[in-house]
Formats: C-alpha cells, structure tokens, sequence
C-alpha cells in the first residue's frame, strides 16, 4: 500500500477516520474500549498506516456491559486486553490527538468521518473533548463519501 505521507492542509479536504468500541451506547453511563483512527485528504489516500488503542477498562464498568457487548467484545478478546492495557482514558486522548496534529498541524481543518460516526462523536465528546475540539465542526458518515 502506498501513502501520501505528507502534511494536510484545508485544501487538502483531510479526513479524519475514527472508529470506537464501546461498553454500551449510553454516553452517561459507559465507556470508550478501543479507538482506531486513520486519516485521509479529501480523494480518501491514506497517509499512513493509522493507529489503534485499547484503553484501560475498570472491570466494574465491564460487568456492567449488556448481553450483546459481553458476547462481542468478549469473543474477539477486547474486554480481557481492557482490562490489561497500559494506556488510560487520558494517554489514549493525547496520543489520538497528537497524531491528527502530526498530520493535520491547523485546527478546524480535518473533518471527523466514519461509519456510525455520530455515536462515536457524542462519546468522544464526553470522553476526549481536545479531539473534537481540534477538529471542524462538520462530519461525514461514511454512508455520504
């Protein structure tokens, strides 16, 4: 696979491609398990390979998770690597955001894009506010690109 590997700019139209596992969809009460980010310019090229974190879960909140999130998330392993990842809420936000300025350094200029987007939206709103806030206000499901 080839990338762009460079720098975005507005004019470049960047993307910014997250997807996030979560506990539950109630934003009040659960948590963000996994995040995934990849970012492209506007003809959707990636620039890099993209990264992911698991974030630390107490097992308290992941006793808590409902029939289907217990059944999935335990099945491909990611409520047990919760429960023994290194990154925190917090180091997951600052790293997640330090990675969309390395490649989109101006704020308000990449456009949060993904499929089911509004839901992660809402929870990255909650949990890591920096991220959203760095970028625009607009977003694109992937149902629209």
């Amino acid at each position: 696979m080839s990338y762009i590997s460079r720098q975005l700019t507005l004019a470049d139209g960047p993307m910014v491609w997250i997807d996030c596992e979560m506990t539950g969809l109630d934003p009040d009460e659960d948590k963000i398990m996994e995040i995934a980010v990849l970012i492209t310019n506007g003809n959707l090229e990636l620039v890099d390979e993209g990264i992911e974190y698991i974030v630390r879960v107490d097992k308290r909140q992941l006793d808590r998770m409902g029939e289907w999130c217990t059944k999935q998330h335990g099945e491909s392993g990611l409520t047990e690597a919760c429960l023994s990842s290194p990154f925190t809420k917090e180091q997951v936000a600052k790293k997640v955001l330090a990675y969309i300025k390395k490649w989109i350094p101006q704020q308000r200029a990449g456009v949060l894009a993904g499929n089911s987007i509004h839901m992660d939206r809402v929870f990255l709103a909650k949990e890591m506010p920096e991220i959203i806030d760095w970028l625009h206000y607009r977003y694109e499901p992937s149902c629209n690109v």
